[in-house]
């Protein structure tokens, strides 16, 4: 079984390590989706900048820059959809993914 989680419009599929809308790939790479991942799995819980490199990133040491940029790629792939789902920066500290959320589920055939 692998974890797959549904907000709005959206399906992230923790195995695949795709977010798509809909049936439509939303264009975000594995970077963006690993930070996305650890996002939802924290839902509206604050999440440290270094946790959130250690995922997307694990063994590899980056930039804080490069966060960001995968934030704001994330951001205009929430923004295009009408959902309540948004993230918080917390200045400095971290971020905190913003929303209403049903559970993870699992993904059809998986067993579980």
């Amino acid at each position: 079984m692998h974890t797959v989680y549904c907000f709005g419009p959206f399906r992230l599929d923790a195995a695949v390590g795709s977010l798509t809308r809909g049936d439509r790939p939303t264009g975000l790479g594995p970077r963006a989706v690993g930070v996305l991942q650890v996002l939802l799995e924290r839902s509206n819980q604050y999440v440290s900048k270094s946790e959130l490199l250690d995922a997307a990133w694990p063994g590899v040491v980056v930039e804080e820059a490069n966060l960001s940029v995968q934030m704001s790629a994330i951001r205009r792939v929430l923004a295009q959809a009408d959902t309540d789902v948004r993230i918080e920066t917390l200045s400095r500290r971290g971020y905190r993914l913003l929303g209403t959320f049903p559970d993870e589920v699992s993904a059809p055939g998986t067993g579980g």
